[in-house]
């Protein structure tokens, strides 16, 4: 009885910014896992079928498929292992857990290094440091209600 008062006082305690953020990035890092997994289960026909051709129309928009005929099939392995240490630290700190706060943090930066070590000829990504740091910010910011 006393430990489901203090669960409801935590919840009470989460700010709604914190609920926000977490659902934001379990719904990210599900789709990417899933996205991820599929491309790299079927890169060598996504390659077969658009050999020779770096850019698509597709509904009235021009695609570029460099990525996927240049850069290495572990990339996107890579990327749905980390995408999914994302997702389970979101889980984790969903459920009241401050170790999902460090698996998130730490899938975070991998993800970005391993981007840049892929795609070499690709920018920095920085829209995607400014919001990686920004959700670790968040998440910082409610350690002190998770156990």
């Amino acid at each position: 009885m006393e430990e489901e008062k203090s669960v409801a006082r935590e919840e009470q305690q989460r700010s709604p910014s914190f609920k926000m953020f977490l659902i934001l990035s379990m719904i990210y890092g599900g789709l990417s896992v899933f996205s991820n997994l599929v491309v790299y289960g079927m890169i060598d026909i996504i390659r077969q079928t658009f050999e020779g051709k770096e850019n698509v129309n597709f509904l009235g928009m021009e695609l570029d498929l460099s990525l996927f005929m240049d850069v290495d099939k572990n990339f996107f392995l890579c990327q749905t292992i980390l995408f999914a240490f994302s997702f389970a630290g979101a889980l984790f700190m969903w459920n009241g857990r401050k170790i999902g706060f460090h698996l998130y943090t730490g899938a975070q930066i991998l993800l970005l290094i391993v981007a840049t070590v892929y795609l070499t000829g690709m920018p920095f990504p920085f829209f995607d440091v400014i919001i990686t740091v920004l959700f670790v910010y968040v998440y910082a910011k409610n350690l002190k209600f998770l156990k």
